[in-house]
């Protein structure tokens, strides 16, 4: 019995032996690259490829870990069932020379792990011939002018926008207060408001006709009280009748003696109506009526004709008000265009102010957003604030220009192909030649000097400069000038500019054309 335990523990411990990966000499992993040596910079496609004869869930670390290199991309790996093959890529890249090691890398069997090879990469460095390939001094730092002609636009249009909105509230606000004293009534027309309220009532009942009284005194009462000052709320109907006949006495209100006796009449009706109870006819509530209302229209007359003038109502003129407007518009427009000039020239400076607003040729050129091409062949980078157009030359087409020489900045770009015969280099002809233009293009008192310069692939050109008077309109201009020429072999490239003496942005100008001559020797 114990050899029979033995025997069958013996055959269990065989055959999970056989199941784990670890275990089975059938799985063959290789890693592999495509090349071992590199540039820097250069892709490396790192490949795992796994074969086995037994069925195992195989996997990759989500993860992986290649460090000293990065991982681009990690490809989805091909697997074919039959074969029980896989196949796993990924893309590398090291930017630093030297030898450096692919780590090993994770493969999962079911529970089981497996590691790659590790792999040698030589990575090389990039060798620069630096007897084919000129070296040149790192370019100083240029500072440029901060371009205030943005700030200072919007800074203008904000405050006229603010002024506007102010005119327009002001005018809206003056007009409304207007629309308001008109809309205030005299105690005249709200005594006849109050009545013509009145009459469209149509009393029945004894209730009705003592309510219908009540308002109807009611209004005459808080009429005199108001227009001509006495009492009448707090009298009895004796007490306003004497009151009124003591207005007629001294002879401040003319009231006829008639009305006087309507009005009596009335109120001792209204009395019986309120305290007996007496019911009026419809012919009696309409006299009462009209009775009230006379003596209203007659005090109102008396009052205008004693103690005021009647002005007739103004007609206002829409064209007066308008002018005002205007006026009053033009008026603080100035006083807001005069605080932006006088902060504007004490931000930026006078002269920059002033140009803005003059649109200063020279200095809309120097504001504008620059262009960088290329001219000609050999071909020639150059920033400029216009781009160049060709002109057609009587030798060859291969000639480029900004403005007209009489402009206030005037720019050519010319490339002229060589006489085998001549000396390219021979300083005097080129001053000669550069001398001839200008006077067939009609310049005078021409002086010339000349330096070297360099341009920026560090080809050294001849620099001529110097002044001349443009002959426009029969009047000579003062100018300035500067050509640069690059003698080749095959070619002559010429660059001239020329500009108004004393222009306080041309020098800025020609500077930043200058900067940016280049050659462009490979392409």
């Amino acid at each position: 019995m114990r050899y029979t335990l033995i025997f069958f523990s013996f055959i269990s411990v065989s055959h999970v032996n056989a199941q784990s990966a670890n275990f089975d000499p059938n799985i063959v992993i290789n890693s592999s690259i495509d090349t071992t040596s590199l540039k820097i910079g250069e892709e490396i496609i790192y490949t795992i490829d796994i074969t086995s004869k037994n069925k195992y869930n195989i996997s990759f670390d989500e993860k992986p870990n290649f460090i000293p290199f990065e991982m681009l991309d990690s490809y989805p790996y091909d697997s074919i069932i039959d074969s029980s093959k896989i196949s796993k890529k990924y893309s590398l890249i090291k930017f630093e020379p030297g030898e450096f090691w692919i780590p090993s890398q994770k493969i999962y069997f079911d529970q089981s792990i497996k590691f790659t090879d590790s792999i040698l990469i030589v990575i090389k460095d990039v060798v620069v011939d630096t007897l084919k390939q000129n070296l040149f001094d790192i370019k100083p730092i240029i500072p440029v002018k901060r371009n205030y002609q943005k700030i200072f636009l919007r800074l203008i249009l904000i405050l006229v926008t603010l002024t506007i909105a102010y005119l327009l509230y002001r005018y809206y606000i003056l007009k409304s207060n207007d629309d308001s004293d008109d809309i205030i009534k005299s105690l005249y027309e709200i005594a006849f408001e109050k009545l013509e309220d009145l009459n469209s009532l149509k009393p029945n009942s004894q209730i009705e006709f003592k309510e219908y009284y009540t308002i109807l005194v009611d209004i005459f009462r808080e009429y005199l009280e108001s227009q001509v000052k006495i009492p009448a709320m707090e009298s009895t109907s004796r007490e306003l009748i004497l009151r009124i006949n003591m207005l007629k006495d001294s002879g401040n209100y003319n009231f006829e003696k008639k009305q006087i006796d309507k009005l009596e009449e009335l109120f001792t009706k209204s009395d019986l109506i309120k305290f007996a109870k007496s019911l009026p006819t419809k012919s009696d509530i309409n006299i009462d009526f009209i009775t009230i209302r006379d003596f209203i229209t007659s005090t109102e007359k008396i009052y205008n004709e004693k103690f005021e003038k009647i002005e007739e109502p103004e007609v206002k003129d829409q064209n007066i008000n308008i002018t005002e407007y205007v006026k009053n518009f033009l008026k603080y427009s100035m006083v807001v265009i005069t605080t932006i000039l006088i902060l504007s020239i004490l931000i930026f400076g006078y002269y920059p102010v002033r140009d803005t607003i003059l649109l200063n040729p020279t200095k809309k050129l120097l504001d504008k957003e620059w262009f960088t091409s290329q001219y000609g062949s050999p071909p020639i980078e150059l920033s400029t604030p216009l781009v160049l157009k060709r002109v057609i030359d009587s030798i060859d087409l291969n000639k480029f220009q900004m403005g007209r020489l009489e402009d206030n900045f005037y720019l050519s770009l010319d490339f002229k192909d060589v006489n085998q015969t001549e000396n390219p280099v021979n300083l005097d002809l080129i001053k000669n030649g550069l001398i001839n233009d200008f006077q067939v293009l009609g310049s005078k008192n021409i002086l010339v000097k000349d330096d070297q310069f360099t341009v920026k692939s560090g080809d050294t050109a001849l620099r001529l400069y110097g002044s001349l008077d443009i002959e426009f309109n029969n009047d000579l201009i003062r100018s300035n000038f500067t050509s640069v020429i690059l003698p080749y072999d095959k070619k002559t490239i010429k660059l001239i500019i020329v500009y108004r003496d004393n222009d306080r942005y041309a020098n800025d100008i020609e500077s930043r054309i200058l900067n940016s001559l280049d050659i462009i020797k490979e392409l």
